[in-house]
This record gives C-alpha cells, sequence and structure tokens, in this order.
C-alpha cells in the first residue's frame, strides 16, 4: 500500500512539474426516499493530456440508511474511482465526453464495477467547469446491483460536478 501511494506521489509531482493541464473538483449526489437517505461525496483529481484525453482518479465517501425491508441497514464505503475521459465533440463552451470508469470499495475489493458514463461539460470561465454525468453501462461484480453486466439511467448514477483547471 505505502508503494502505491509515493508512486501516485511521485506521478502527481512529475505531473505538476510539467506545467500540466491538472485539475481539482470533485461532485456530489444524493437520494432521500420515505425510508432510504443515500449520499455521495467525490473529491477528484485530473490531468488533461489535450482537448480529447483526460486520466483521473475520485475518492467517494457513500453513506446509505435504508429502512425499506424487514431489517434497517446503514452502510458507509470508500470508493476508489478511476477513469479515462474522451471528449467527443466541443461546441463553444459546451462538450459531450464519455468515460471508461472504475468503481473500487476500498474496504470490501471484491467489490466492484467497470464501465461507461456518459457526460456534458460546460467550461464556464477560463478555470471553471461544470460537468454532469448520467447513467452507467458496464460489468457489477457485488458492487450495488448484484453480479453481471446492467444498464443504470437511474439518479444515483448521476452527478453534477465542479472543477478548477490550473
Amino acid at each position: 500500500m505505502k508503494k502505491l501511494f509515493l508512486t501516485l506521489a511521485l506521478a502527481f509531482a512529475g505531473i505538476m512539474g510539467a506545467n500540466a493541464q491538472v485539475w481539482i473538483g470533485g461532485s456530489a449526489n444524493a437520494g432521500f426516499e420515505k425510508n432510504k437517505t443515500e449520499f455521495k461525496i467525490a473529491p477528484e483529481v485530473g490531468y488533461s493530456f489535450n482537448e480529447h484525453w483526460t486520466i483521473a482518479t475520485g475518492l467517494t465517501f457513500h453513506y446509505v440508511a435504508d429502512k425499506t425491508g424487514p431489517i434497517s441497514v446503514n452502510f458507509n464505503q470508500f470508493i476508489l474511482s478511476p477513469y479515462v475521459r474522451y471528449t467527443a465533440c466541443n461546441i463553444e463552451k459546451f462538450s459531450l465526453f464519455l468515460d471508461l470508469a472504475g468503481d473500487i470499495d476500498i474496504l470490501s475489493p471484491e467489490m466492484y464495477a467497470v464501465g461507461l458514463r456518459p457526460g456534458i461539460a460546460w467550461m464556464a470561465t477560463e478555470h471553471w467547469t461544470a460537468a454532469f454525468r448520467f447513467g452507467f453501462l458496464g460489468y457489477d461484480h457485488l458492487f450495488e446491483r448484484g453480479n453481471g453486466f446492467f444498464l443504470d439511467c437511474g439518479l444515483g448514477t448521476s452527478s453534477i460536478g465542479l472543477y478548477y483547471n490550473f
């Protein structure tokens, strides 16, 4: 684990030293139903190679309190969420993108999901960007939806993020 953190720190230092297009930010989403509360907070850091390709990672805190069944369920997850983004089209201040994303539960590494997550970004200023992601098409292994391939276009997979570009 120490080697992983050292490698990430050295990679980040190298990127910062190369006067690269680095950004930080994050997203949040929440869902409230009669007997269920759920929210996610996900800070991210990324690097844009050019106008089409970006690589980034986030660390998500996910909280769920579900009282809909006969047994009340409360749990927390810490999820590592690396992704590669392809920006397909830029129209003035808007861009359409597709993320090849993975979600790995740090506390239970056997739980993971891999798939495609589309979105739209709005570059409000030279430094500030807002991004909206919606849906997830991919493979889930014991994560949120069980086991197997799935398409999820619910609000639980949607998020709004705000990012600062250096």
